[in-house]
């Protein structure tokens, strides 16, 4: 771990906490599954992981493969140039899954409905939120339900012409399907926006939108990209503008 001192002012307080426990654990720290380090230390997976990327490694198991080989990962100055390549190619790969004729069908249905309802939880909240914002900015009646017992409230009330966006990269978000099998229920239209994997919630949806994404398992890992997502949500408000110009 000496070598990774010089990396140590950029942490936060959490992950120094992480760092402090790793250095002087090492011998009992190669062995621990991420959840026994979550516990010891105090902080959840994701800072460990949010530790684990900022001193270099992927992950916390090239982090623990270094802590047994003494090996350290590429410099930190090559990882930059491969996430300059990793969120050109999450863009890339994005707009190849797009497909026009839903993002057009969707835009008709928020034109139609008299109110849309977007749902997220976790890190896909800020995409949600920044959905809700440029439809609002469009004249479009909206609202973020980012609270969960709203969201609950709110899809047992749901009308056929309501339009519900479900936000989930990984598209097993458990609230966020109660709200999709409520929508349905009430036969009222549902988009997804979800990783391009086969899941639950775009099985669902009426409308089914796609991002690129290099995983989706967000219950360890909330920290994974969405700059798919948020493409998608910029394609969506840029189609509305321009069909209401």
């Amino acid at each position: 771990m000496f070598n990774l001192v010089k990396y140590f002012d950029d942490l936060t307080n959490s992950e120094k906490e992480v760092f402090n426990y790793i250095y002087e654990h090492q011998s009992e720290v190669v062995n621990m599954k991420i959840t026994d380090l979550a516990k010891n230390s105090l902080v959840s997976k994701t800072v460990i992981i949010n530790m684990a990327q900022k001193l270099g490694f992927s992950g916390y198991a090239d982090l623990k493969y270094y802590l047994k080989s003494g090996i350290l990962p590429k410099s930190r100055k090559d990882n930059y140039k491969e996430l300059q390549t990793e969120l050109r190619d999450d863009i890339d790969k994005t707009f190849s899954l797009v497909d026009m004729e839903q993002i057009k069908g969707v835009v008709k249905e928020i034109q139609n409905s008299k109110t849309v309802y977007i749902v997220a939880r976790g890190t896909s909240k800020a995409a949600g939120s920044h959905l809700n914002h440029l439809l609002l900015t469009l004249g479009i009646r909206c609202m973020f339900l980012e609270d969960y017992n709203l969201s609950s409230i709110v899809s047992r009330t749901l009308e056929k012409n309501e339009l519900s966006i479900l936000i989930s990269l990984s598209g097993t978000t458990d609230k966020i399907l109660e709200v999709a099998k409520m929508a349905k229920l009430r036969k009222s239209k549902i988009v997804s926006i979800t990783s391009f994997d086969r899941n639950p919630l775009s099985e669902m949806a009426d409308y089914k939108l796609y991002c690129f994404s290099k995983g989706n398992d967000t219950k360890s890992n909330d920290s994974i990209s969405r700059i798919g997502m948020f493409l998608i949500v910029e394609l969506l408000a840029a189609t509305l503008k321009y069909k209401m110009t």
